[in-house]
């Protein structure tokens, strides 16, 4: 998600449960121009081809009322989707690998009797499942690639191992993974110590998991999206231990207001069931530091670098310099041990675990790089800059080596100096 769009679009969230609702759940209230003009939209897709929900605020009463009826009927739709995807499971896992075929194109488990029902998705077609596939189903999933809602990328094995040293590390033994279903997968199977549940939105996982595993979820609203109490659900979940950890891996264009008000109630709940705070881990682009810490107020970067096994940039090659993506957290961060044998060291001067890359600067006192290379100190900003900045005199702050002056100042200083073209001295 740009900056202008955060800055264009406001969201209001300060009464969720009085919205209309979509298919997804209770809607979110926008505005955005000069104007500030208010709309209500759905709060998991921006693409209309995936929710058509927008009505204007002043028109909710009479235009509102079409979206609600679709919504109550997807409801019954949605109770029976969970009971006959579990039937299917439950007959499908009796037979014997070879008789197992799972459908990439309608996302279903089914036997090799029933073939001929997707006899135009062969090239879609997983054979001979095995008990482990059958466990690990983001394996047999052919992964969502809408960026603005619903994609999916999965974790390496590096990555996976790495954030399960860090739940024991800080003495986590429940951890509700939202949007982290190989995180999910590899605790169930592998970690007896821990216990997952999972939240996401992808329905296909009502096929695999019943409700004391998985339940359908909406992380920008709050709202799991099958006929149940939604309080005393959240409860059951949040309520189960004493030492929680939540670790959510949104969509990268989904934006951070929603995300601080899911959690904000997470915490509500344990607080109302006499519980400890939640211990938060969210995967987000290192640029997105800034929004994170203005939404979520006591989170912090990490300089983990995630890797994705799908994705061609967020992984350890990617641009010569490692993946972009690292972990906020409320934890503090000298808890959290980082891999020596992936380049990772103990600073003694800023307490917690960094990239060998990352220098500490004494005149900032602190290890201060955020991409994956080493800074520079300018004494003129008195402040650390990426090595490709240099001291713009007009802009009078660090900038591009090529770049627009007063690019970034207000509109008022615009119109008194004009912008133009500078290109600093590499010397």
């Amino acid at each position: 998600m740009t900056e202008e769009y955060i800055k264009s679009v406001s969201v209001h969230m300060d009464n969720l449960n009085a919205h209309p609702h979509c298919s997804h759940g209770p809607t979110l209230l926008f505005s955005r121009g000069s104007d500030s003009k208010k709309f209500y939209s759905c709060s998991a897709h921006r693409d209309k081809k995936k929710c058509s929900f927008f009505v204007w605020e002043n028109q909710i009463e009479s235009i509102g009322q079409q979206f609600m009826g679709q919504f109550e009927r997807e409801l019954i739709v949605t109770k029976m989707m969970r009971y006959k995807l579990q039937s299917r499971y439950d007959h499908v896992k009796n037979l014997n690998p070879e008789e197992r075929c799972f459908c990439q194109k309608c996302g279903e488990l089914f036997s090799k009797t029933e073939q001929d029902l997707h006899s135009d998705h062969c090239e879609m077609l997983v054979e001979d499942i095995n008990d482990l596939k059958l466990s690990h189903p983001s394996q047999l999933f052919r992964p969502l690639q809408e960026s603005k809602s619903e994609s999916q990328y999965f974790f390496t094995e590096n990555t996976i191992e790495m954030l399960i040293k860090m739940f024991r590390s800080v003495g986590t033994t429940n951890v509700i993974c939202i949007g982290a279903p190989t995180i999910h997968e590899k605790i169930l199977c592998d970690v007896p110590e821990l216990k997952s549940f999972l939240l996401d939105i992808d329905h296909r996982y009502l096929q695999f998991y019943e409700s004391d595993h998985f339940r359908w979820f909406n992380m920008y609203n709050c709202h799991i999206l099958e006929e149940c109490d939604n309080e005393f659900a959240l409860e059951d979940i949040l309520t189960k231990g004493d030492n929680t950890a939540v670790f959510i891996d949104p969509p990268f264009g989904g934006r951070l207001e929603p995300l601080a008000y899911t959690l904000d109630k997470f915490d509500q709940i344990r607080k109302k069931n006499n519980k400890s705070i939640l211990s938060k881990f969210l995967v987000l682009p290192y640029f997105m530091e800034r929004f994170v810490v203005k939404c979520l107020p006591g989170m912090s970067m990490l300089d983990y670098k995630i890797d994705y096994i799908n994705h061609k940039k967020f992984n350890s090659s990617g641009r010569n310099k490692g993946s972009p993506i690292r972990i906020f957290t409320n934890v503090d961060q000298c808890k959290i041990s980082l891999p020596e044998e992936e380049n990772y060291r103990f600073c003694d001067e800023c307490n917690r675990w960094v990239c060998s890359e990352n220098v500490h600067c004494y005149k900032c006192n602190s290890c201060t790089s955020k991409n994956g290379r080493a800074y520079i100190h300018c004494n003129l900003c008195k402040r650390c800059v990426k090595r490709t900045w240099k001291h713009c005199k007009e802009c009078n702050k660090c900038c591009l080596i090529e770049h627009s002056c007063m690019r970034f100042q207000t509109k008022g200083r615009m119109k008194d100096r004009p912008r133009k073209k500078h290109t600093l001295s590499k010397a």
